[in-house]
């Protein structure tokens, strides 16, 4: 049963994690890049702009829809806070200052894993 749920609910590795930071640390640019495309004329762009701006409103929904899957609301909280509406890390550590820094820290890590095993699971 266990080897069951290890299928269904895959765990992202340490480099998954990284890299999920990274989009995380580029949604709103990416996000502005797809308001951008679509500003365009989605059906005008060129073909290599098209693959560009699809893969671009992929990563986008997928990162929205994985934060959106977080269950804790204080985690996903303030994972959007940091990284949808792109706040820096010391304003979200001071909006949450009712909280160590150091747990507002270990928030967001759990919240990047989180997103990290969604996407894990999305692409499977």
């Amino acid at each position: 049963m266990i080897a069951l749920q290890m299928d269904l609910f895959p765990q992202a590795t340490a480099d998954e994690i990284k890299k999920t930071k990274s989009l995380l640390a580029e949604y709103r640019k990416m996000k502005v890049n797809v308001a951008e495309f679509e500003k365009e004329g989605i059906e005008n762009l060129a073909p290599k702009k098209r693959m560009t701006y699809n893969a671009i409103a992929k990563a986008v929904q997928e990162l929205e829809r994985a934060v959106r899957l977080i269950l804790d609301p204080e985690v996903r909280q303030i994972v959007e806070m940091r990284y949808i509406r792109g706040e820096r890390h010391k304003v979200t550590v001071i909006r949450h200052s009712s909280m160590h820094p150091s747990t507002v820290d270990r928030k967001l890590q759990e919240g990047i894993e989180s997103v990290a095993n969604s996407l894990k699971l999305f692409e499977e």
